[in-house]
């Protein structure tokens, strides 16, 4: 190149710079504006251009895609130059979410197969690969690699290698799977080459890395594709539906959401092994809860390396699969659990529970008393079943299926004075909403909606009963009868009571949770019709019930009978009524009896 401020040279038109790789035109260049006169770029781009209408939709693998040649531009004050020389960027590779990458070789055609393999493996020795379906597609040599490993290496071979006609090779990695036709004939293939991977003794499939069996070298059938996977487990089912084990190991497995049909097609599969695929997560093998299995093998996959902590990792999978006995080739301590068979019965549940059963007499009477105070015209007489320290509070909240927007469903008159402590987080806001004394109790207490208690739906526990504290719960389902349309409520209720100076019992602690109820509360209301049915004076003879059918039922009729002095007919009717639960028939008998609603005939023996 001749100095600055030197002699110009006048170049011949056949002459150039031995270092100048332009192609040379004897024809006089000109400067044109127009659009679309870009030669050189459409030049340089004929090969991409024609990559991305033979892989439509394929990811390119490269940082630098879509950037074109220089163009000629402006330097200086307005005068047209060649442009200033820019460091070529260094292409990059991008891993793709596929586990397969497409490989093409641009005019590879012209070579061999053996050859250009033989040029790429001594470019990346000493690792090696196997290159899956290679074919020509027009001028180009295409195949496919299963290893993102192999793919990088083969990325950075992009013209790095001289071929013996002088040209450097073309490499052109994608992330990309080979189309796929599940037809007769290639599940044909695979039956076939599942057939020499079964083990009839121990009734054990293996179908380790599919995809490579020599058998399938000429069709695409990895197990990662769903459609693949599912003809592959539909060929099981026919074949072998007794199989017990099962072998996935190494089959790029990612989602598995398609497997959860193994519970179904292959009943008596207890041992599955899914090790070095690429499982993200512990919840993705959800599907898979259904098998009952024995020994798991997840080794190797992402979901493993998320846990610190062994023994949580092994925690977590064992509630998934309670029955798991070996997990990742270890044999996994005994569970942790109860010495019983699983033919087991348990015992029948009740309606109530008593710690003790000398607390019937006094939960019936404080029941029977408060409740018919509650449900008055006024609630004031609650002040002296209040402690003078009393604290109480009330939460509402609706049921997650509540259609809120029913003007029967809203909880207006509860939310706003809901001390709901997931909401009101602030330690001043729960304060304000916690009533303390019993004046605040009762004046609380008296704004609610008048209410009326559905005495049949109370289920109710003692939970605490000494000389010094009672705790008291129950739930169950009253209505608001000053409201249009008399809304029916659910509610939860816990009591501590303690004694008091004058020898009775006081509330210190009262809890009120109230949502909206269900529907099966509604049906069990509607047909409790506000408690055990008793007919007036006037009325006709009730029905003769059904007799008691075994000993414990005569038992509870005979005690139910001599504790509140009603005949065997009104008494097998009240238990029939309450489902044969002695307590809460005798806590209905009470409240009943109170009320006077019991006629003189149901003493009559």
């Amino acid at each position: 190149m001749p100095k600055r401020g030197g002699r110009i040279r006048n170049w011949k038109p056949n002459e150039h710079f031995e270092h100048d790789d332009r192609i040379q035109s004897n024809n006089t260049r000109r400067v044109s504006f127009k659009p679309g006169t870009n030669k050189g770029k459409n030049k340089f781009n004929s090969w991409n251009n024609a990559s991305h209408l033979l892989l439509d939709g394929d990811i390119d693998m490269g940082a630098t895609a879509g950037q074109g040649p220089n163009r000629k531009g402006f330097r200086g004050r307005g005068r047209l130059s060649s442009p200033a020389p820019r460091p070529a960027s260094k292409k990059k590779f991008l891993p793709g979410l596929l586990p397969w990458y497409q490989i093409i070789i641009p005019y590879g055609a012209k070579h061999d197969k053996d050859v250009v393999l033989r040029a790429l493996l001594g470019f990346i020795s000493p690792e090696v690969f196997i290159p899956h379906y290679y074919k020509i597609n027009g001028n180009a040599a295409v195949f496919y690699v299963d290893d993102v490993k192999i793919a990088e290496k083969l990325f950075y071979a992009d013209r790095k290698i001289a071929m013996s006609d002088g040209f450097k090779l073309v490499v052109i990695v994608r992330n990309s799977v080979p189309n796929i036709n599940v037809d007769a004939g290639m599940k044909e293939k695979m039956k076939l080459a599942m057939a020499k991977r079964y083990n009839p003794a121990t009734k054990a499939l293996d179908l380790t890395k599919f995809h490579s069996d020599p058998d399938l070298s000429d069709i695409f059938c990895a197990l990662f594709r769903p459609v693949i996977m599912l003809a592959a487990i539909e060929i099981m089912a026919e074949n072998i539906p007794d199989l017990e084990a099962l072998n996935l190991n190494d089959n790029k497995l990612h989602g598995i959401e398609h497997m959860k049909i193994l519970s179904t097609k292959l009943k008596n599969l207890k041992i599955l092994y899914l090790g070095d695929n690429r499982i993200p997560y512990l919840g993705s093998i959800d599907p898979l809860k259904p098998l009952q299995l024995v020994e798991l093998y997840l080794k190797g996959n992402p979901l493993v390396n998320r846990f610190n902590d062994h023994d949580i990792y092994v925690s977590d999978v064992r509630k998934k699969f309670p029955k798991l006995v070996r997990l990742d080739g270890v044999d996994l301590p005994p569970a942790i659990g109860f010495d019983v068979s699983e033919d087991v019965t348990l015992p029948p549940s009740q309606q109530s529970f008593l710690i003790d059963p000398a607390g019937q007499d006094l939960v019936r009477e404080f029941l029977t008393q408060y409740f018919a105070i509650f449900d008055s015209e006024s609630r004031q007489p609650l002040l002296e079943a209040y402690h003078e320290t009393a604290t109480m509070s009330m939460a509402a909240n609706y049921l997650s299926n509540d259609n809120r927007n029913a003007p029967t469903n809203r909880l207006n008159a509860y939310i706003s004075n809901s001390r709901n402590l997931v909401r009101i987080t602030e330690r001043e806001s729960r304060r304000r909403y916690l009533r303390t004394g019993r004046l605040q109790v009762v004046s609380f207490l008296s704004d609610l909606p008048k209410t009326k208690h559905d005495l049949m739906s109370f289920a109710v526990d003692l939970l605490v009963f000494t000389p010094a504290m009672i705790v008291l719960t129950m739930n169950g389902v009253y209505k608001e009868t000053t409201v249009a349309g008399n809304p029916s409520r659910s509610f939860h209720r816990t009591f501590v009571i303690v004694p008091n100076s004058a020898g009775g019992f006081s509330i210190t602690n009262d809890m009120l949770f109230i949502s909206n109820t269900t529907r099966e509360q509604e049906d069990a209301s509607s047909s409790s019709a506000g408690g055990v049915a008793v007919p007036g004076p006037a009325s006709a003879p009730a029905p003769a019930p059904a007799p008691a059918h075994d000993e414990t039922q005569r038992a509870i009729l005979a005690t139910l009978s001599q504790h509140t002095g009603m005949n065997e007919h009104w008494s097998i009717n009240c238990l029939q009524e309450t489902g044969w639960d002695y307590q809460r028939a005798l806590f209905i008998f009470n409240q009943l009896q109170s009320e006077g609603k019991i006629p003189p005939e149901a003493f009559v023996k």
